[in-house]
């Protein structure tokens, strides 16, 4: 049952930090009722007994544990960032295949790169793909160590890539690998955690120009705003079905061109910066 008082101390420094402390004693008085709201629907629910047909047909286990979801406030993460996390829910196998078939690419040119990989489904379903490599970044040791498990056990004839890992690290301080890559997330976080990965995608365009593909897969708004401000990553698709985005780094001159435009807006915004070449 997710530990609903365990958020308490982190939202307020949280709030303290994007807010202030004049907002965020305003918004203190209704704390209250909005932690009574989420504790009843935290009692309500029951750990699952449901193994979903991926998971049996391939020996693994990337289920979640409530209705399909897993709560980090449940987990023991190291992290301060698992405040900004998003609860681990795997991606249905169906959704996963239109993600990829979006993408115009030669897969074995490509690394594909999970960010907040929980249990390794998305790890998985991608070395189906003949990718150089398959990376899945994890900041929950617990989720992180079943990823591992499901890596070993996953069996599959039709399994293209073998090279899969899953690190144990937070992606927010994670250095992307110069190849060519896919970068894959299922809604992974947001406010200042989601601001730090865009901007270390950018500094990581910048020092080493290349192929950079992200697939967003239920994007918010704020990713959206935050990804067109930044202006090295441009939208070539959108599938509302199925609710994802795939963005593609611009070319170099483009994107240097724009740079000081982006730095300007995070600096407005107060987000971390992408320094110019």
């Amino acid at each position: 049952m997710p530990r609903v008082m365990k958020t308490v101390i982190p939202r307020i420094r949280k709030s303290l930090r994007e807010r202030g402390l004049a907002a965020t004693l305003r918004r203190s008085f209704l704390l209250p009722l909005h932690l009574l709201k989420e504790y009843r629907v935290a009692r309500s629910l029951c750990p699952d007994e449901y193994v979903s047909e991926f998971d049996r047909m391939h020996g693994v286990e990337t289920d979640g544990k409530y209705q399909e979801w897993t709560y980090l406030s449940d987990l023991d993460i190291p992290s301060p960032n698992w405040i900004e996390g998003n609860d681990y829910l795997p991606i249905e196998p169906e959704r996963f295949k239109r993600v990829l078939a979006s993408l115009d690419i030669t897969f074995e040119d490509f690394t594909f790169v999970d960010f907040g990989s929980g249990k390794g489904r998305a790890l998985l379903l991608a070395s189906e793909y003949q990718f150089k490599q398959v990376l899945g970044l994890e900041f929950s040791p617990e989720l992180h160590r079943v990823a591992e498990a499901n890596i070993r056990r996953y069996s599959s004839p039709t399994q293209k890539c073998r090279n899969i890992q899953s690190l144990n690290v937070d992606f927010v301080n994670f250095a992307l690998p110069p190849q060519a890559s896919v970068l894959f997330f299922f809604d992974p976080c947001r406010g200042r955690a989601l601001a730090e990965v865009t901007a270390g995608i950018g500094r990581s365009l910048l020092s080493c120009p290349r192929p950079v593909y992200v697939a967003y897969v239920a994007p918010r708004s704020e990713l959206e705003q935050l990804f067109a401000s930044a202006g090295f990553l441009k939208e070539i698709y959108r599938n509302t079905e199925m609710n994802f985005c795939i963005y593609q780094s611009c070319r170099e001159q483009v994107f240097r061109g724009l740079c000081a435009a982006a730095e300007a807006q995070a600096d407005s915004q107060g987000l971390p910066s992408i320094p110019r070449p």
